[in-house]
């Protein structure tokens, strides 16, 4: 019996951006025939009315030679006087003014909104539970029930199931089993981080480390891929993915051990529940020398969501375990 409800426990989680301006030369004179007149005008002083003009007489004067300006580019000799005025340079050329083009405005920094994360859209309600009858043998006697419970917003999930002995079986031969499971919600599914097994003899667990890409369990620790489940994210994961044919393998955490299972399809089936009729997709997988069944929900609504409606297992010896859905999922917290 022991054996049984360790089987039993396992089926549960098992399946489920990086030119300066220079200065112009002095114009040429013109030549003058007449001589040269050295003189500067001043404006005679105002005289008196009543005193007449006088007349004033012409003087004769000298003539002087013209000195020739120095060729341009060679250094003048010193000017005299009476010369100096035509060695006035003339003013140098204004530069055409060059158009600046206008600073443009700094530009205002960009703002940065951040991307706000949106939770994954995964095919499951916040949270509810769903309640199974463990039955034994092809009659199925009833000796215990479980109780699976989730919630999640999205981005992360907490999972729970309960199972122990009810009735007779209580009496005789009573038995407690919960596990958890807690991790992260991704476009591929369920990503755990956390599992528990707990029950009378003891605690099995499994840390999972995705950025390491490590997986710790029973004191050793081996390396972890994606896609990688516990005994309990196992269910939803499995309904997640929906298969419809062919075969799914995920490496499955038990705490105890890390496995692959790989999960064949057998095909759809209308499976007749205490609640009513629902149409599944029948697979199954091998543990050791187990078989584990599983019938997980297809079609639309909250009855097609959450966890498998009916799970069997077959043990070494042929005994026949099943955990059927009593009611649909309920969006109720248990």
């Amino acid at each position: 019996m022991p054996l049984v409800v360790a089987l039993l426990a396992s089926a549960l989680l098992h399946v489920a951006a990086v030119v300066a301006p220079g200065w112009t030369l002095p114009e040429a004179l013109e030549s003058d025939p007449s001589p040269t007149i050295d003189a500067v005008l001043v404006k005679a002083p105002e005289r008196a009315e009543s005193a007449p003009p006088a007349r004033s007489v012409p003087r004769p004067l000298a003539r002087k030679p013209v000195r020739p300006l120095p060729a341009p580019g060679v250094a003048a000799e010193e000017t005299p006087h009476e010369l100096a005025a035509v060695a006035t340079p003339t003013p140098p050329a204004e530069e055409p003014a060059v158009a600046v083009p206008a600073t443009p405005p700094a530009e205002e920094p960009a703002v940065v909104v951040a991307e706000v994360p949106q939770p994954a859209n995964i095919a499951l309600s916040g949270k509810g539970y769903i309640r199974y009858i463990v039955t034994r043998g092809e009659g199925g006697f009833i000796i215990g029930e479980s109780v699976h419970s989730w919630e999640h917003d999205g981005f992360t999930y907490r999972l729970k199931s309960l199972t122990e002995t009810t009735g007779l079986a209580s009496v005789f031969r009573p038995a407690r089993i919960i596990q958890s499971s807690t991790g992260e919600i991704t476009l591929a599914g369920l990503r755990p981080r956390e599992f528990r097994h707990e029950r009378t003899v003891g605690l099995d667990s499994a840390s999972f480390d995705w950025e390491r890409r490590v997986i710790t369990y029973a004191g050793r620790e081996a390396g972890l891929v994606e896609g990688t489940q516990d005994l309990l994210s196992m269910y939803y994961q499995l309904v997640l993915l929906a298969p419809r044919s062919g075969a799914i393998e995920l490496p499955i955490a038990t705490g105890r051990k890390l496995a692959n299972y790989r999960f064949e399809v057998l095909g759809e089936e209308l499976l007749v529940l205490p609640a009513g009729q629902q149409q599944t997709v029948h697979i199954w997988t091998r543990s050791g020398k187990d078989r584990i069944d599983m019938w997980l929900p297809i079609g639309a609504g909250e009855q097609a969501r959450g966890l498998p409606l009916k799970i069997r297992i077959i043990d070494r010896k042929g005994d026949i375990y099943d955990q059927i859905a009593n009611d649909l999922p309920s969006t109720e917290t248990k």
